[in-house]
């Protein structure tokens, strides 16, 4: 039984399938504004080379936040999209289960026991009906909204906080919670759009299996590959390094010469978010993976007409 959850993850049933995705255009809309917020950063930033003193901090201290801000509007974007290609892969597994059927040739005779079976794409298990989301599931489904919301929310309050710093240089207090709460944000952001990918994944996964189980065929769910793990422990790791790294700098905000903190804690938080955009790119290679799978299945219950 499809829960509230997972309904909302979902087009409506009414949904057409032909309609351009609102999602799509509203993320190229807020791509387009942070790319314009980070031109205005860069051109401030312009404007002081060759400057000295408490001007050239005072710009260099806003333009951090602006800058910063520019990237998360454009991670934002990046979510948005994510998620209008989310609603269109449900609308795709919609169109397959009214056409799949009509492709299906003669009825095997004979079936796949249900366990464990070797495929081209790896071991897969074969179950009378559709799987249920795996632990990672549920999570990712739960976390990647509020994860984006609360990294955006992140990053304008250390926007916020660096026009103070622009206004007081030298702050050291400012400075610190401008650079650790906006990295916080921004591997929050990064955080949500793994969740996302995950959940994505969920669907091409959940799809597959209701495509399969609406024809009355055994379900093939390949395993958990790999990459996916490796996805997961890299993305979880990156979460925590971005969150040691605001800690850091909350300490350093007290401290009188923070000088020596600062040059390791600004790599650390560099460091954080290449865990989590390491995790992503394997994350995406597991998209790849499970598609060509689910493309394979088809292909065999057309050419082999395979019925339980």
């Amino acid at each position: 039984m499809t829960s509230t959850a997972d309904v909302r993850l979902k087009p409506a049933a009414d949904a057409d399938y032909r309609a351009p995705s609102r999602y799509r255009s509203r993320g190229l809309v807020l791509a387009f504004i942070g790319l314009v917020v980070a031109s205005i950063a860069f051109v401030g930033n312009l404007v002081v080379v060759g400057q000295t003193g408490t001007d050239q901090a005072s710009t260099l201290a806003w333009t951090f936040g602006v800058t910063t801000t520019g990237f998360a509007l454009i991670k934002t974007a990046i979510a948005v999209v994510l998620w209008g290609i989310l609603m269109k892969l449900w609308l795709r597994a919609d169109s397959i289960k009214v056409a799949l059927p009509k492709l299906v040739g003669t009825p095997a005779a004979d079936q796949a026991a249900l366990g464990e079976v070797d495929t081209p794409y790896g071991k897969v298990t074969v179950t009378e009906r559709a799987p249920g989301p795996l632990p990672i599931h549920k999570m990712a489904k739960k976390m990647f909204r509020p994860m984006v919301a609360m990294g955006l929310m992140a990053v304008i309050v250390g926007l916020i906080v660096s026009f103070v710093w622009a206004g007081s240089v030298p702050n050291t207090a400012a400075s610190a919670w401008t650079q650790g709460l906006q990295f916080l944000g921004e591997g929050m952001l990064l955080s949500g759009i793994a969740f996302l990918l995950g959940t994505i994944l969920w669907a091409i996964r959940t799809a597959g299996g209701e495509v399969q189980e609406s024809l009355g065929v055994r379900v093939y769910t390949p395993k958990m590959p790999r990459t996916a793990k490796a996805f997961v422990a890299l993305m979880m790791l990156g979460l925590m390094v971005s969150i040691a790294q605001f800690v850091g700098y909350v300490v350093v905000a007290g401290s009188s010469d923070p000088v020596a903190a600062f040059a390791w804690l600004g790599p650390l938080r560099e460091f954080g978010l290449g865990l989590i955009l390491a995790g992503i790119a394997l994350a995406l290679v597991a998209i790849g993976n499970v598609l060509a799978f689910q493309f394979y299945r088809f292909q065999q219950l057309i050419q082999t007409g395979e019925r339980s």
